[in-house]
């Protein structure tokens, strides 16, 4: 007899999310990490867990800063294969979650030689030049509006 297969929910408690952030993060779970936004809260809060589950397994080198950076990458594609960055949030969230289960122990990334097939380490968008400020792009649509209205109203 298989066992039954987790749903969101259960997949994020199992690696440490709790019932409120779970509630904000389900609609990720079906979005591969190379088409999500590496700022959001909720892939940050994603990558952070899941970085800690990569830790217990092994993955020595994998800090829990929830940014995808190269160990963390190299940590994914050990668990869930070299394809880790077009599944979905929710496969990937669980082959780590099988692999804990099993008792799985993978190797830090140093141990590793990089893979040279080009799977993206991070996601970044076209305004990422940006520099972060409070409000993000909200911010930066209001001083333009000022501007745009300052300048126009300096023709007259």
């Amino acid at each position: 007899m298989s066992k039954p297969t987790k749903n969101t929910r259960e997949l994020l408690t199992a690696i440490g999310i709790g019932h409120f952030n779970a509630t904000m993060i389900v609609p990720y779970m079906f979005i591969s990490p190379t088409t999500t936004d590496p700022k959001s809260s909720q892939t940050i809060l994603i990558v952070q867990h899941l970085q800690k589950i990569l830790f217990e397994l092994g993955a020595t080198d994998v800090p829990q800063s929830g940014r995808l950076d190269e160990p963390t990458a190299l940590a994914l594609a050990q668990v869930s294969g070299p394809d880790w960055a077009r599944m979905s949030w929710a496969a990937n969230i669980s082959s780590v979650v099988s692999a804990k289960e099993s008792g799985v122990t993978i190797s830090p990334s140093t141990m590793m030689v990089a893979p040279d097939d080009g799977v993206p380490v991070a996601v970044s968008g076209a305004l990422d030049f940006l520099p972060d400020v409070p409000g993000g792009l909200l911010t930066y649509a209001l001083g333009g509006y000022l501007l745009y209205r300052h300048f126009k109203g300096a023709r007259r």
